[in-house]
């Protein structure tokens, strides 16, 4: 009988994580156009997107696939196919996941409210800025990955989807664990 409300549980968020994606991909298109009127893209794009395309080119030697940083190109990795031939890839800022990081602190602002001790709030802080760091990096590696051995329009037609889509599973995951393992109630003094 337990089995059956996890699964009630299971299904029911899942059903919820689906009807909020397209609210995801929505939002994250208008702040997009709001960073490129506005121009706060351009350190993202100077220094970010090569740090990370380093970190990217690493991850994809782990499934044989050798990425040429190009620094000061119009795209940020050149990926090494048999032969003398070259895939461009295009890492922009838009791409690095900032949006993950808007939606985590739109979640810390509400999930960290309440007698929390103090040093269980930081931990949580670092741990959900890491994470979604790590979770950004394996998303564009694997997407890079999937460009490389299937075709660009696969990784172009599940980029924005699978983006917010990870997003939300690993903010689902961070606050379960966050409650469960991390954060600590303040001993009330009666």
């Amino acid at each position: 009988m337990n089995q059956k409300a996890t699964f009630k549980k299971l299904f029911a968020g899942i059903a919820i994580l689906l009807a909020v994606l397209p609210f995801i991909v929505t939002f994250s298109a208008v702040l997009t156009s709001l960073f490129n009127k506005i121009g706060w893209y351009v350190w993202l794009q100077d220094v970010v997107v090569p740090f990370e395309a380093r970190l990217v080119a690493v991850l994809l030697r782990l499934v044989n696939i050798k990425g040429i940083v190009t620094p000061g190109a119009s795209f940020a990795m050149l990926l090494e196919r048999e032969g003398s031939s070259y895939l461009p890839v295009s890492l922009e800022w838009n791409c690095l996941g900032w949006q993950s990081l808007v939606l985590l602190g739109l979640t810390l602002a509400t999930g960290l409210r309440g007698k929390w001790k103090a040093i269980s709030k930081p931990e949580t802080v670092v741990l959900g800025v890491l994470g979604t760091f790590l979770i950004n990096v394996f998303r564009m590696a694997f997407i890079t990955s999937l460009a490389y051995y299937w075709n660009n329009v696969a990784a172009m037609i599940i980029h924005d989807y699978f983006a917010a889509f990870v997003a939300l599973l690993w903010l689902i995951f961070f606050w379960w664990f966050s409650y469960s393992f991390v954060l600590e109630l303040k001993e009330s003094r009666t």
